[in-house]
């Protein structure tokens, strides 16, 4: 069982850093860029920070509500992934690790259509 929970481990990780990268891109397509730190040599965890700033900073961006509430979704998503993935790598539960997961896949997919809004714009 433990290596089942390990390989959940894992695969949660990469997803984190996946979606935490789709968040850089995203933040510097934004009318006003947010840079957020891209060093591959740190923890996730200390990105966070800069996560709750871009989350901070959507309602300043000039666009739509519709895309100001993606840029939230995605940052809040991602914070609470972040959050419940120390608490799994804690105690691990299969009910924690599966709200990791979809607490990703919200923050993907509200990243992945601002991107594809903001990549529009950029054409125009």
């Amino acid at each position: 069982m433990a290596d089942r929970e390990d390989e959940d481990m894992w695969a949660l990780a990469h997803v984190i850093s996946v979606v935490y990268s789709l968040l850089v891109d995203v933040c510097a397509m934004l009318p006003v860029p947010i840079g957020l730190p891209t060093d591959q040599n740190i923890p996730v965890t200390d990105a966070m920070p800069a996560i709750e700033r871009a989350a901070a900073l959507a309602k300043d961006q000039p666009m739509g509500e519709t895309q100001e509430a993606q840029l939230l979704v995605g940052c809040t998503h991602l914070l609470a992934a972040i959050d419940l993935y120390a608490l799994c790598a804690a105690r691990y539960t299969e009910t924690r690790a599966d709200a990791v997961g979809l607490n990703l896949a919200h923050a993907e997919e509200s990243l992945k259509r601002l991107g594809a809004w903001l990549a529009i714009q950029a054409g125009d």
